[in-house]
């Protein structure tokens, strides 16, 4: 047996119940690994809430967790060893949320035998996500300038971390003033609160007209609007998430005005690229890990343990955790 957090029906966090369940059993290609660190992701609350796309969501009784840090307790035949320290990012359903957890021998990073479990856990959702779109996708360029929303969010902060790794200009977006003076501390070079009706202006009188290179937009709405108006020639806007939902515009109509900018904007969505090409997430955490060790990134979190999970969910949703939010068990 073991204790896990579990979800028997959709709802609001009184649904997530601590309750001891059977211990999972390893199959032939997975891993039995003990969890040390449990990250809390927006993904956890949606299928908390029933809220997932038609499809998508998992059957009830349902353990909640995508990724995590632990130690491998089964090495159940494979390659591995018991005893490593390890890493992982895994499918919904990978029900980390638990003192023991199923992983695929081939989705499973081998951390150095100091690492610490707590700052790796937060790589690899938030930083792989930051790492691919900066790298894979925008394909960015030294002493370009990136713009990007919700800086001090997890996603936010890897980005920041990032791109200043990679020599970027920096333009961060907040929408709470303490949040503005926290980016600026990250060292971004401007930042800005977009609850000021001038945060536009302001933008441009920063860095010029027409000077963003990259755009990195999880919010949208009607934020592509402004993000086309502020756009270099050539620029390139990554929309990874719809807090603000699609919007009441004509995407096309609006992109035709800024045509003779020939702006790119891209999709990035994780799944897509764990379950088709994997090769990018298994490098781009393998590079992750390294810059991890050698302290060229410096992961922000805050930890609670597993029990305080109802707490966890609020104090993300409600916009109260700066970088990442982990359960440690």
């Amino acid at each position: 047996m073991m204790k896990a957090i579990q979800i028997t029906r959709t709802g609001g966090t009184e649904v997530l119940e601590l309750k001891e369940v059977n211990r999972p059993v390893p199959k032939e290609g997975q891993v039995l690994v003990k969890v040390y660190a449990a990250p809390v992701n927006f993904i956890d609350t949606i299928i908390r809430e029933g809220n997932m796309p038609p499809g998508m969501m998992p059957e009830l009784p349902f353990i909640p967790g995508v990724e995590g840090t632990g130690i491998i307790e089964d090495a159940n035949g494979t390659a591995f060893k018991k005893g490593s320290k390890v890493a992982f990012l895994g499918v919904i359903g990978s029900a980390v949320y638990a003192e023991y957890t199923l992983v695929d021998a081939d989705k499973l990073v081998v951390l150095d035998d100091q690492a610490d479990l707590i700052k790796s856990a937060v790589l690899p959702v938030n930083y792989f996500t930051a790492y691919h779109m900066l790298k894979n996708v925008a394909k960015v360029e030294e002493g370009k300038t990136a713009l990007i929303y919700a800086a001090s969010g997890g996603v936010g902060t890897a980005l920041v971390q990032i791109a200043k790794l990679l020599k970027l200009n920096i333009v961060a977006l907040e929408r709470k003033q303490e949040k503005v003076e926290n980016a600026l501390s990250m060292g971004v070079n401007y930042a800005f609160n977009t609850s000021d009706e001038n945060w536009k202006e302001k933008v441009k009188e920063a860095v010029g007209e027409n000077s963003i290179d990259y755009v990195f937009n999880p919010v949208v709405g009607n934020s592509v609007k402004d993000d086309l108006e502020l756009l270099a020639p050539l620029g390139h806007i990554v929309i990874f998430g719809f807090l603000a939902g699609l919007g009441d515009f004509n995407l096309m109509e609006e992109s035709v005005k800024h045509f003779g900018k020939a702006p790119t904007i891209s999709f990035s969505e994780l799944y897509a690229t764990f379950n088709h090409q994997y090769t990018l997430v298994e490098n781009g955490l393998k590079e992750l890990f390294q810059w991890l060790e050698e302290g060229k990134i410096n992961p922000v979190y805050e930890t609670m343990p597993l029990s305080n999970v109802k707490e966890a969910h609020e104090k993300l949703q409600t916009g109260k955790v700066k970088g990442k939010l982990l359960l440690t068990i």
